[in-house]
């Protein structure tokens, strides 16, 4: 069936479901790593780059690999009792986020708390780490754990666990403490505006907001008065004709991917309410939306993001859903799980149903890593191939 075509690449790979969803950044991999061990300012610092967004009242994992490279930086709300003691959804997300990192390849984990509600070295939060040592027994416990208030230039950070001096991949002993530099301005906050063009947003919410409709725009299920364009959608049919009875033609799939192609290889130009209507009609479509995921992974990945970002804000009901599930792919396979997540939000909160954003939506709350998503990507071109539709060439590397 169509709406399982993509489906095979990570059936079976996704497990029960963990408590929330993680929210974690994969890096790309890096042609050059230092053989040394990261200087705790610098890896604290760069938390809200990784992150995307400054996180507040959170608990953090790092992962570092055998090279002491980060394979994962993981973030989830730090639920405490009034008190200050973990409740038992806390211990639980340690549970699914240990699961998670086992499942890397991870050779040391560091925590990180961050929260304003008591001070960094409080007991309270010596007791959680504690908890999570046990949680991460398998990869020989949390190897350092540390305590900041807030993630802004100039706040002090303290060490507030280092059993044993067992940590290798960051340069801590027990009694290390500091200040922050500035997040937005530190070397990773930079590569990363180079890399994707965003900056770091100050809240989570901040990225939700970039999926909300358009004020002031008009669209299918939004119309402007006496837009002719958006008021009477024009469907794409191999005759050119609003007619409903073509859903299964190839011919018309083969024309509506077309319409996609050319829409984000062109992504500069305005999108008039003709096209964005037309784009609705073709994304609803699962061979197309299917073919379209390949985008994801050509030089044209940042025009796609436009593209999927702007339909995603424009259109309503199916459309809107289908366009943020193919933002969340686009994001998730880029490693980028805070994007794909709040994606993923709007496309299920539109549709249910949508059986790609709920298998998409399980895999990241379970931890499946981007790389895993490559088998869809293969499937995609496959799937344009029978259509007769040519697909740029595949540009970007796998992450995580």
């Amino acid at each position: 069936m169509a709406r399982d075509r993509l489906s095979t690449g990570l059936a079976g790979r996704v497990r029960g479901a963990a408590v929330g969803r993680m929210l974690m950044r994969m890096p790309l991999p890096s042609p050059s790593r230092s053989p040394g061990p990261h200087d705790p300012t610098t890896l604290l610092t760069a938390i809200p780059a990784a992150l995307g967004f400054v996180p507040e009242r959170s608990i953090i994992v790092i992962a570092f690999t055998a090279d002491r490279s980060i394979t994962a930086t993981m973030r989830h709300d730090l639920a405490l009792h009034p008190d200050g003691t973990p409740t038992r959804e806390l211990s639980a997300v340690l549970a699914g986020l240990a699961d998670i990192t086992e499942s890397y390849g991870t050779e040391e984990v560091v925590a990180v708390i961050a929260d304003d509600r008591h001070p960094a070295d409080d007991p309270r939060y010596r007791r959680i780490l504690a908890m999570a040592d046990r949680h991460f027994s398998a990869l020989g416990g949390v190897a350092a754990g540390f305590g900041i208030g807030e993630f802004v230039a100039g706040a002090p950070w303290t060490v507030t666990w280092c059993p044993d001096g067992r940590a290798w991949a960051v340069d801590v002993t027990p009694e290390a403490c500091g200040l922050l530099d500035d997040p937005h301005t530190c070397a990773a906050a930079v590569a990363e505006m180079v890399r994707s063009g965003r900056r770091i947003l100050l809240r989570r919410s901040e990225i939700r907001a970039m999926l909300d409709p358009v004020e002031g725009e008009c669209g299918p299920g939004r119309p402007g008065p006496g837009c002719a364009g958006c008021i009477v959608p024009q469907r794409v049919t191999a005759a050119g004709r609003d007619d409903a009875s073509d859903s299964d033609d190839p011919g018309v799939s083969a024309l509506a991917l077309d319409l996609v192609i050319d829409s984000v290889v062109d992504a500069n130009l305005p999108l008039d309410c003709a096209t964005v209507a037309r784009l609705q009609e073709a994304i609803v479509r699962l061979d197309v939306r299917d073919a379209a995921m390949a985008l994801a992974v050509t030089a044209f990945r940042e025009h796609a993001e436009r593209v999927w970002r702007e339909l995603t804000r424009r259109l309503t009901g199916r459309g809107r859903a289908s366009a943020a599930t193919l933002l969340a792919h686009l994001h998730y396979i880029g490693g980028e799980g805070v994007y794909a997540g709040a994606a993923l939000d709007v496309a299920i909160e539109c549709d249910p149903d949508a059986a790609m954003a709920n298998l998409l939506d399980t895999a990241l709350r379970n931890g499946v890593r981007p790389s895993r998503l490559w088998d869809m990507i293969d499937t995609s071109y496959a799937v344009a191939a029978r259509l007769g539709v040519s697909i740029p060439a595949v540009t970007l590397r796998a992450a995580g």
